[in-house]
C-alpha cells in the first residue's frame, strides 16, 4: 500500500502493509500529538513506529495526508488519471 503525505517542503510517498483508512487516521493523529515540531520529525516517527518505508517512485497512493491543513482523504482515480 503507499500513502503521501503533502506538506510545504514537498511530496513524500510511502510504502507499507495495507491498513484500514480508519487505521491511517489513527496513525496519523498519534503522530501529530508525538512528532518534535522543533525537529519536524513527523515523516521519521511515522516510518519508525508503523513500519512505512519512503519510496522513490511514483505509485498512485491509496490515502493522502495533507500535513499543512491536517486533512487525510482516500485517494480516486478515474480513468483518465
Amino acid at each position: 500500500m503507499i500513502i503521501e503525505i503533502e506538506f510545504y517542503r514537498g511530496d513524500i510517498l510511502l510504502s507499507g502493509k495495507q491498513i484500514p483508512y480508519a487505521e491511517f487516521l489513527r496513525q496519523l493523529h498519534e503522530i501529530e500529538f508525538d512528532y518534535d515540531r522543533a525537529h519536524d520529525n513527523f515523516v521519521a516517527l511515522l516510518c519508525r513506529r508503523y513500519n512505512w518505508t519512503i519510496v522513490k517512485t511514483f505509485e498512485n497512493p491509496t490515502y493522502v495526508y495533507d500535513r499543512d491543513i491536517q486533512k487525510a482523504y482516500r485517494k480516486i482515480y478515474t480513468n483518465e488519471e
